[in-house]
C-alpha cells in the first residue's frame, strides 16, 4: 500500500527546485572572500573620514553651545548688525590665516584658493557667533531633522554603516585611524635636517675614518620621499664598526644629491632603527649632511579621506550660518526644497539616476580596458542631465507659475523682499538638486569600488588592490563636483529667465544656452587668426554666453587623468563671478515685474 504522506526529503527531491542551490556553497563563499575586503576596504576609508568630519563638527558646535550659556556671548547675534560686523570680523582672521596658509605661497596656481578660503573665512565667522546665540542652542533638534540634512545624513549613514559592518573583514582596521594622526594639516611634511659632521683624522686613511652616530628621528615607513646632499664626501652606516653593519655603506660624494622614493621602491641607505645610524666624513674638514625627508601617512589614502571629513565640517557650518543668519530666505529655500522632492518628476528622475548607475556598472562597454573610464563619463553626465532637468523644471514650476498665479504676490506680502525670494527660490532648488547629487553619486561611488574587481573578474584577470577601487573614487568625487557646479550655473540662468519667461520658453532658451556655453572655448579658439568679424562675434559670445566649457573635463577623463583638487577652486571662482553677474541680471528683470 503507497504511504499517504510523503517524507519532507522525499518531497523535496521530488520538486523540481533545488533548495540546496538558494544558499552559497563553499566555493561561492570562497570567491565573495576573496573580493568583499577590496571592496568593502575604500567605503571603510570613506566611513572614516565622514566620522572624523561629523565628530569635530559635533564637538566644536557642542563647545560652542556651552559658550551660549556666556550672556554677552549668547546674546551677541540678538541684534542683526552685531552680529553681522561680529561675524564678518572673525571670518575676516580666519580668512587671513587660511590664505596665509595655502593662498600665499609659491605655486602659481595657489592664488585661485584666495576667494574659495575667504569665502570659507566668512562662513565659519558667521557659524561660530551664530551657533554661540542662545536661541541656536534650543534649535538643534530642529537644524538636524529639517532641510536636506535627513537625506544627506541619511547618505552618509548608509556609507558608515556599510564602511564599518565590512571593518571585520579588513586587516588591522586601527591602522586606518591610527594614521589620521599623521595627516599634515598644516605644511607639507617636509622636514629638512642638517648634520655637521667632524672632519676626519689626517693621521689615518680615509677608509679607517670614525663613523660618528647621528641623533635623529625618523620613520621609514612614513617617508615617501628622501634626499641627502652633501658638501664633502661621506659613508652613510648602520652601524660604528664594519663587524656591525648589516648591509654595506652608501657613498655620498661632496655636491651630489641622492633621492629615493618609495613609489619607486627604492631602498634608502638609513636603517630602520635610527638609533644605528652613523656618518663618515672622509675628508678633513667638517662636511654638512642635510637630509630631506617627505612624509606621509602609513596609509596615504587616509588624507583624502581626511579631507573629505573637513569637507563635511564646512558643509554642517554652512548650513548653520545659512538657517541662523538668514531665516527667511532659509525658510523659503526649505520650503521650496521640500515642495520639489515631493513632485513625482523629482522621484522618476531620482528612479532613472539610480537604476542608470546600475546597468552603467555592469554594460560591457567592449572598449579593450577602458570599461571603468565609460562607465564612470557615463554615470556622471547622466547625474548632471538629469539635474539639468530638474533645475529647470523646478525654477519654472516655482517662480514663473508662482508669479503668473499670484502666489508670489502672497510671499512679497510678508516681510519678504523681492530679493530675498529670488535668493531663497534659488537656493531651494539649489539643495533640491544637491540632493539628487548626493544620492545617485553615492551609489556611483559604492559601485566603483567595485567595479574594477567586477572588471576582474570578467576578464579572468587577478583581482586587484583595494587602493585601485578607492583611487577611482577619488577621482570621480572632483568630477561631480564640478558638473553640480555647471548645474548650479544652468540653474542661475533658469531662474533669472524664470521672471519673465514661462515653463517652456526656458526649457528651450536653458537648453540652447548649455549647447552654446560648452562650445564657447572651442569657438574663440577657432576665430583666432581668421576673419575680424568671426573673431568679434566669437568673443561676443564668450561674453555673453557662461564658458560650461570650464566644468567639463571630458579629456581628463578619457586619458584616465585625475582632476586636480585645486582646478576645482578656479572653477569655483568662475561660478561666483557668473552667479552674482545672473544674480544682478534677475534683479533687474523682477524688480519692476508686475506681480498683480
Amino acid at each position: 500500500m503507497a504511504p499517504s504522506v510523503l517524507s519532507a526529503p522525499a518531497a523535496i527531491s521530488g520538486l523540481p527546485l533545488d533548495v540546496s542551490n538558494l544558499f552559497p556553497g563553499p566555493m561561492l563563499l570562497g570567491q565573495i572572500a576573496d573580493w568583499f575586503p577590496i571592496w568593502v576596504t575604500p567605503i571603510y576609508t570613506i566611513a572614516v573620514g565622514l566620522l572624523v568630519g561629523a565628530g569635530v563638527a559635533a564637538v566644536f558646535y557642542a563647545a560652542l553651545a556651552l559658550l551660549s550659556f556666556i550672556p554677552p556671548l549668547g546674546k551677541l547675534a540678538d541684534s542683526s548688525t552685531t552680529g553681522n560686523v561680529a561675524s564678518l570680523v572673525i571670518g575676516a582672521v580666519i580668512a587671513v590665516l587660511l590664505c596665509s596658509q595655502y593662498a600665499w605661497s609659491d605655486d602659481g596656481f595657489s592664488q585661485t584658493l584666495i576667494l574659495p578660503l575667504s569665502l570659507i573665512g566668512v562662513v565659519m565667522g558667521y557659524a561660530i557667533i551664530y551657533a554661540m546665540w542662545y536661541r541656536t542652542r534650543v534649535e538643534w533638534g530642529e537644524i538636524l531633522t529639517e532641510g536636506i540634512v535627513p537625506y544627506v545624513l541619511s547618505v552618509a549613514g548608509i556609507f558608515v554603516v556599510v564602511g564599518l559592518a565590512g571593518s571585520y573583514f579588513i586587516s588591522e582596521p586601527m591602522r586606518f585611524v591610527r594614521s589620521l594622526s599623521e595627516v599634515h594639516w598644516v605644511g607639507d611634511g617636509v622636514t629638512e635636517v642638517a648634520l655637521t659632521i667632524p672632519g676626519a683624522d689626517p693621521s689615518v686613511s680615509p677608509d679607517a675614518a670614525t663613523f660618528h652616530p647621528q641623533s635623529i628621528d625618523y620613520d621609514l615607513t612614513g617617508i615617501s620621499e628622501l634626499k641627502i646632499s652633501t658638501d664633502k664626501t661621506v659613508m652613510l652606516a648602520d652601524g660604528a664598526e664594519m663587524i656591525d653593519f648589516e648591509r654595506n655603506p652608501t657613498r655620498v660624494d661632496a655636491g651630489e644629491t641622492l633621492v629615493f622614493r618609495y613609489e619607486d621602491r627604492d631602498q634608502p641607505p638609513l636603517p630602520q632603527d635610527p638609533s644605528r645610524f652613523h656618518i663618515q666624513n672622509r675628508e678633513l674638514d667638517p662636511a654638512t649632511v642635510t637630509i630631506t625627508m617627505t612624509s606621509i601617512p602609513q596609509i596615504p589614502e587616509i588624507t583624502q579621506a581626511a579631507g573629505i571629513g573637513a569637507l563635511v565640517f564646512f558643509l554642517f557650518s554652512g548650513l548653520v550660518a545659512f538657517r541662523q543668519a538668514a531665516p527667511r530666505v532659509w525658510a523659503l529655500a526649505w520650503s521650496t526644497a521640500k515642495n520639489e522632492m515631493a513632485q513625482t518628476l523629482y522621484l522618476i528622475l531620482l528612479v532613472i539616476g539610480v537604476v542608470g548607475v546600475i546597468i552603467f556598472s555592469i554594460y560591457p562597454f567592449n572598449t579593450l580596458g577602458d570599461d571603468i573610464r565609460m562607465f564612470k563619463d557615463s554615470s556622471v553626465t547622466l547625474i548632471m542631465v538629469l539635474a539639468m532637468l530638474q533645475a529647470v523644471w523646478s525654477s519654472g514650476t516655482s517662480v514663473s507659475e508662482e508669479i503668473e498665479g499670484r502666489t508670489a504676490l502672497t510671499v512679497l506680502s510678508k516681510p519678504v523682499s523681492r530679493r530675498s525670494f529670488l535668493l531663497g527660490k534659488y537656493a531651494g532648488i539649489v539643495m533640491s538638486v544637491a540632493v539628487m547629487f548626493v544620492i545617485i553619486g553615492a551609489v556611483l561611488l559604492l559601485l566603483m569600488a567595485y567595479k574594477p574587481i567586477y572588471d576582474a573578474r570578467e576578464t579572468a584577470k587577478a583581482t586587484p588592490i583595494w587602493e585601485i577601487g578607492f583611487n577611482e573614487i577619488m577621482s570621480t568625487v572632483p568630477v561631480l563636483g564640478l558638473y553640480f557646479m555647471q548645474t548650479m550655473v544652468i540653474a542661475s540662468i533658469a531662474v533669472a529667465l524664470a521672471t519673465r519667461l514661462p515653463l517652456l520658453a526656458n526649457l528651450i532658451l536653458c537648453f540652447v544656452i548649455y549647447v552654446i556655453g560648452n562650445l564657447t572655448q572651442p569657438l574663440v579658439a577657432s576665430a583666432q587668426g581668421e576673419n575680424p568679424l568671426v573673431g568679434f562675434f566669437g568673443n561676443l559670445i564668450a561674453v555673453i554666453v557662461p564658458n560650461l566649457n570650464i566644468f567639463n573635463v571630458q579629456s581628463a577623463m578619457d586619458s584616465g587623468s585625475q582632476v586636480p583638487w585645486i582646478y576645482l577652486a578656479g572653477s569655483f571662482n568662475y561660478l561666483v563671478c557668473f552667479a552674482v553677474a545672473i544674480w544682478m541680471l534677475a534683479m533687474l528683470l523682477f524688480e519692476d515685474r508686475d506681480l498683480a
